[in-house]
């Protein structure tokens, strides 16, 4: 069942479809919070504040884009409020790392792991703009177009800022971010 047959059935009282819609993006919106506050407990509190806005205001849900990239965009602006009110900031983030072979040695996992490290210590120490896009295009592997729409800028715009972001990443650690669908982490 795709996200708009959900959010109707949500609005016509299906619990079973609020839960199943709250499990979809749970999980990668706190990591995206998680990515941008640096703080546990400040993101589930902002995840809860998110899926609370999300109810509150889903029957304006107009469906011009996708409930992800609308969802998305409400904890954007919940990142940005919370910043505004933030005392402390730019603590170093670890992200969940994809181990792609099952039986990796020791040795060559704890250099991956201090590689992962230094990766997301670098993305931590970027300006907000530039850790929002690295985030959505490569972590969540949002499109252009949706990326343009959670952060309320063009298309150009983004990759403007994907760009800088690349290069300052690059400039910083020697890590290129590439644009054919590698990702970083």
């Amino acid at each position: 069942m795709d996200d708009n047959e959900l959010v109707a059935r949500i609005l016509d009282g299906d619990q079973l479809a609020v839960q199943t819609l709250h499990e979809r993006y749970a999980k990668k919106l706190f990591n995206y919070i998680y990515s941008q506050t640096n703080h546990y407990h400040d993101s589930e509190e902002l995840l809860q504040d998110i899926f609370f806005k999300a109810a509150l205001h889903l029957s304006l849900f107009r469906k011009q884009s996708s409930f992800k990239t609308w969802i998305f965009k409400i904890a954007r602006n919940a990142i940005i409020d919370y910043y505004k009110s933030a005392y402390i900031r730019n603590h170093f983030v670890e992200f969940e790392s994809h181990n792609s072979e099952q039986h990796e040695a020791a040795d060559a996992t704890a250099i991956r792991h201090e590689q992962v490290k230094f990766i997301h210590h670098a993305i931590n120490e970027l300006p907000l703009s530039y850790r929002t896009v690295i985030y959505l295009r490569y972590i969540e592997d949002f499109t252009l177009k949706e990326t343009a729409s959670v952060m309320g800028k063009t298309i150009y715009s983004i990759k403007a800022l994907q760009k800088r972001a690349q290069k300052m990443l690059k400039d910083d650690i020697g890590v290129e971010v590439l644009e054919n669908g590698q990702r970083i982490i």
